[in-house]
């Protein structure tokens, strides 16, 4: 029986992380603002300290998903500011050989209750408009385009979407 596990990364974790994140990167280079060639000059301090709870925001949720022990899953929940009320999510990404099986959605489902858990008003998030899939996925989690499209990178001639889900009535 496969198990499929959800958790909160900390700075113990900092080698799946980086292994991770690099792997993601290389996997869907037209989903993310930043590069593999970027991210891969990292000194491992700088991927430690990513995970360190004293050095990260308050309100950060770096997660995990694992199948059988294996890391198929990365999103992070973040929020930047407190009286912004409206949380963000990045590095979302789950790996081809489990694309399709929920792991998208049980990330998501995580950083929802995360963030009704401090009263945030609303999750925010950008989603390349070409990855079909992943449009989808926030989509059907209620998720709603909002504002202009934004280019992916600065020199990227591919577009991201803006996305927000409100989480209570006044959300704005």
């Amino acid at each position: 029986m496969s198990t499929l596990k959800i958790r909160v990364l900390n700075k113990e974790d900092w080698g799946i992380y980086k292994e991770l994140r690099l792997l993601s990167l290389q996997d869907s280079p037209d989903s993310f603002g930043s590069t593999y060639e970027h991210e891969i000059k990292f000194s491992n301090e700088e991927w430690i300290s990513r995970l360190d709870h004293d050095n990260r925001a308050n309100y950060a949720l770096p997660l995990i998903a694992e199948l059988n022990g294996v890391a198929v899953g990365l999103a992070w929940g973040l929020l930047h500011n407190p009286y912004d009320k409206t949380a963000h999510i990045y590095q979302m990404w789950v790996s081809p050989s489990v694309r399709g099986q929920g792991v998208g959605r049980l990330l998501l489902k995580k950083i929802i209750s995360w963030a009704k858990e401090f009263d945030f008003e609303s999750i925010s998030l950008a989603v390349t408009t070409t990855n079909i899939a992943a449009v989808h996925l926030y989509k059907t989690t209620g998720f709603e385009p909002y504002g202009s499209l934004e280019r992916l990178r600065e020199i990227s001639a591919l577009y991201a979407q803006p996305m927000k889900l409100k989480l209570c009535d006044n959300a704005a």
